[in-house]
């Protein structure tokens, strides 16, 4: 079937952390036009153990709500003080310093629900949000990764902060099972989107749940993959879009459809303090790569304090695409 912009599309995109919320907020205009709107379904990484989530999930145990929360913001209709009060971080130092309100709320409606899908879906009620969101699995999994050297990291914390190339990465346990919502929202797919974000933590671990990587495979939806923009210090380091694509098609098991990648270089000043810090631009090299198709656009939104997607620029990209496919 030929895609058009213009349908009302079952766009179902993958990712964690900061990426995945960037994309959905792209896309989120998509879902809201009064005609043919997209059906957006966000599937959400859950290996997080750091900050505010990894806490909670060391003393309450389950998955960790970040990331669902971040993408929850991310599809609010409207700003209000709902989405407000779900970024709300406390400060001080006691012991709700540094938790998001948010992550509290979405842990208080799973208690009340006794469901991680009905616990979203309520959250997502009140706070009128465009699309659908749900975690990969609701089985705890820790990410594991081996670097060239043959260090090993455990937890999504330490593998960002690898000191060499990982070469190799799995979850405990390593076939978790997928939320069967999630796999459906899969299977009836017009269009597949793998978000940026952090290769290994984010991108990576939801196609290392063997049935959902699966679903994936067997899913006649073209699979796009949004490039980076930035390489991130210890995680991937020196990686070019190659990499990036070779690790998703040898450790994630796909072979994406496109690669839509960035062609804009952030101003001097930024550059200088990404280099500083040991990030550097993941350009593309050529109209294909490793056999994949690459689209290169100008998507870097020039006005931001630090190197992220344009929103508007992303997705009249996305869609000139998807028209292209």
């Amino acid at each position: 079937m030929a895609l058009h912009p213009d349908q009302p599309l079952r766009v179902v995109t993958l990712g964690g952390g900061t990426g995945l919320a960037a994309l959905l907020r792209a896309l989120k205009s998509e879902a809201e036009r009064p005609e043919q709107p997209w059906q957006i379904t966000g599937i959400v990484t859950v290996s997080d153990n750091g900050g505010s989530s990894g806490r909670l999930r060391e003393e309450l145990g389950g998955i960790p709500p970040g990331d669902l929360r971040n993408c929850l913001s991310a599809l609010t209709r409207e700003e209000s003080i709902l989405s407000d009060l779900l970024s709300y971080r406390f400060k001080g130092e006691g012991s709700l310093a540094g938790h998001s309100l948010g992550n509290l709320m979405l842990l208080a409606m799973v208690d009340i629900t006794g469901d991680w899908v009905k616990a979203i879906r309520q959250l997502s009620g009140v706070l009128v949000t465009a699309g659908r969101l749900y975690p990969s699995t609701t089985v705890p999994v820790t990410l594991c990764a081996e670097d060239v050297e043959g260090h090993r990291y455990v937890g999504e914390t330490a593998v960002n902060e690898a000191t060499a190339s990982i070469q190799r990465i799995w979850l405990v346990p390593e076939a978790p099972e997928p939320l069967p919502e999630a796999m459906l929202a899969i299977l009836r797919a017009d269009l597949v989107l793998l978000a940026p974000g952090s290769l290994y933590t984010s991108t990576l671990p939801n196609l290392l749940i063997p049935e959902l990587r699966q679903a994936l495979q067997n899913s006649s939806a073209p699979i796009i993959y949004v490039a980076n923009l930035m390489t991130e210090p210890g995680e991937t380091s020196g990686l070019d879009l190659a990499a990036h694509i070779q690790a998703l098609q040898d450790i994630g098991g796909i072979q994406p459809t496109a690669v839509l990648a960035n062609e804009t270089l952030p101003g001097p000043e930024l550059l200088t303090r990404y280099r500083a810090e040991g990030g550097s631009p993941v350009l593309p090299s050529g109209p294909v790569v490793l056999g994949v198709p690459v689209t290169s656009e100008p998507l870097l939104d020039l006005d931001a304090p630090v190197a992220r997607h344009h929103p508007g620029r992303l997705l009249k990209a996305l869609k000139a695409l998807v028209t292209k496919l």
